[in-house]
């Protein structure tokens, strides 16, 4: 399937506004695939269809994700909302024809949302388009998409201690992923603050 072809049965399957969401989060990581001099070719995939899941609505997501075989934790069951990342790595697969074995598109689907640790270049540009794309409007988030295109790493900290603040803020959960992202850069920045106190 071409990525125009993708693009007419995305338009098919989601509301009009995730679907102009859609098409922002693919033109902003575009943008950034070519500062990053990333895969052009992975970046426009995963982006475009990042969303694909959300042809679900929300409420139907859970029984959905269960009847389709795909693997519910904890938090997703509490809030299955988050679903929609593991339903859009599903319907990638089964209706957009994406490789099963294309683990980069796939995982930048997946982790779009959550984030996670050890996340490839592909995966951090569609996270932080998605977050940053020109109708995102919140506290923070001028300065995540000037970092954006300057440091994805940094980029990527900021985006979740953005999320994390919010949603501590509402008393939601954190997805794990989350978390594991998150620690896994602090520990980095605190680290590298370290090292440079030393010398």
């Amino acid at each position: 399937m071409t990525l125009e072809e993708m693009r007419a049965l995305l338009e098919e399957s989601l509301p009009r506004k995730r679907y102009e969401h859609s098409v922002r989060v693919y033109e902003t990581a575009m943008q950034m695939a070519e500062v990053c001099n990333a895969d052009k070719n992975k970046v426009a995939i995963a982006a475009l269809l990042h969303d694909c899941g959300r042809q679900i609505p929300t409420k139907e997501s859970l029984s959905k994700a269960l009847a389709l075989g795909i693997s519910v934790d904890g938090t997703e069951a509490a809030q299955p909302i988050l679903l929609h990342a593991k339903l859009g790595v599903y319907y990638a697969i089964h209706q957009y024809g994406i490789n099963a074995e294309d683990s980069e598109v796939l995982d930048a689907i997946r982790y779009h949302s959550t984030g996670n640790a050890d996340m490839t270049e592909t995966a951090k540009i569609v996270f932080l388009a998605d977050m940053i794309e020109p109708k995102r409007d919140f506290e923070g988030v001028k300065e995540i998409r000037d970092a954006a295109f300057k440091d994805l790493d940094r980029a990527m900290f900021l985006s979740y201690k953005n999320t994390i603040d919010y949603l501590l803020e509402d008393n939601a959960l954190i997805h794990p992923d989350a978390i594991a992202g998150y620690n896994q850069l602090a520990a980095r920045y605190k680290t590298e603050k370290e090292e440079k106190k030393r010398k």
